[in-house]
C-alpha cells in the first residue's frame, strides 16, 4: 500500500497523471482501441439465444430468457437487449465471447483485453493491427451481425496512452481523463447546492465521494484526490470545523 501511494505521488499531479513523460519516447508499439457500434441496441437476439442454448439446457430457464429478450421494447425488431437489466452484462459477455475466441484462437493475438464491448489489442507492428482490425470487423459483421464503431475504433501509438474506462493508460502510469475530473467537480458543486437546500445529508455526499475515490485510486491520482477531498471538507464542514 505504501509503495502504491509512493508511486502515485511520483506520477500523480493535476488531472491524476504527470510523470513518465521523459520515458514515453522509449515505448514502442501500437494499440487498437475499439468498441462495437451501438452494441446493446444491435445485438441479434436469435444469435444470442442460440449461443445461450449451447451453455444452458434447462428448458424453463431458457423460456424465461426468451421472454426477457422478446419483451424488450427494441427500436429494431429482433435486435437489442435491455440495458441496465441484471442479465445484460451476462448476455453481453456470452455474445462477445465469440469475438474472444476468434481473436485468441484464430488470429492468435497475444495481448488482448476486453471489457463488455470495449477492447484493446497491442502489437509492435501498426500494419498488423490494421489487418487485425479489418478481420475483426468482418468477423463481427458476418458471424454476429454487429460492427465496430468507425469513429471510436482507432490505432494509436502506445506513447499516447490508451483511453480505457475513464483513464488514459500508459506503460508507467494511469491518468484520470479530464472529463472524469470535470464530472466529479460538477458533482461536488451539485451536492453542495442540494445540501444547502436541505435535500442531501453530508453522510450521503461523503458516501458518493468515497465511491468515486475507490475508482480514482486505481490511477496515479494522489494529489488530485487530496485536492478533491480538501474541496469536500470546505463545502461540507464538520460541526467541529463550524464551531472553530
Amino acid at each position: 500500500m505504501l509503495n502504491k501511494e509512493k508511486e502515485q505521488r511520483q506520477g500523480g499531479g493535476g488531472g491524476g497523471g504527470g510523470g513518465g513523460g521523459e520515458r514515453k519516447s522509449f515505448i514502442k508499439g501500437y494499440a487498437i482501441k475499439a468498441d462495437v457500434r451501438h452494441y446493446f441496441e444491435t445485438v441479434d437476439q436469435a444469435i444470442l439465444f442460440t449461443l445461450i442454448q449451447k451453455r444452458i439446457k434447462d428448458e424453463p430457464l431458457l423460456h424465461l430468457i426468451k421472454q426477457i429478450l422478446t419483451n424488450f421494447d427494441a427500436r429494431i425488431p429482433g435486435k437489442g437487449m435491455p440495458l441496465g437489466n441484471l442479465t445484460s452484462q451476462f448476455f453481453a459477455n456470452i455474445y462477445l465471447n465469440e469475438l474472444d475466441q476468434f481473436v485468441k484462437h484464430q488470429l492468435k493475438v497475444n495481448y488482448y483485453l476486453r471489457y463488455v464491448d470495449d477492447f484493446v489489442i497491442i502489437h509492435r507492428d501498426k500494419t498488423q493491427l490494421e489487418k487485425y482490425k479489418l478481420e475483426i470487423n468482418t468477423f463481427l459483421l458476418e458471424k454476429l451481425k454487429i460492427t465496430l464503431h468507425p469513429e471510436k475504433s482507432k490505432i494509436i501509438p502506445l506513447s499516447r496512452g490508451i483511453p480505457l474506462l475513464g483513464f488514459r493508460v500508459f506503460y508507467y502510469h494511469k491518468q484520470l481523463r479530464k472529463g472524469a475530473v470535470r464530472r466529479i467537480t460538477a458533482r461536488l458543486n451539485e451536492w453542495k447546492v442540494l445540501s444547502d437546500l436541505g435535500l442531501m445529508e453530508q453522510e450521503k455526499a461523503l458516501e458518493r465521494l468515497l465511491g468515486w475515490m475507490a475508482y480514482a485510486v486505481q490511477g496515479n491520482t494522489y494529489y488530485l484526490r487530496k485536492k478533491i477531498m480538501a474541496k469536500f471538507s470546505n463545502d461540507f464542514p464538520t460541526k467541529d470545523q463550524e464551531d472553530n
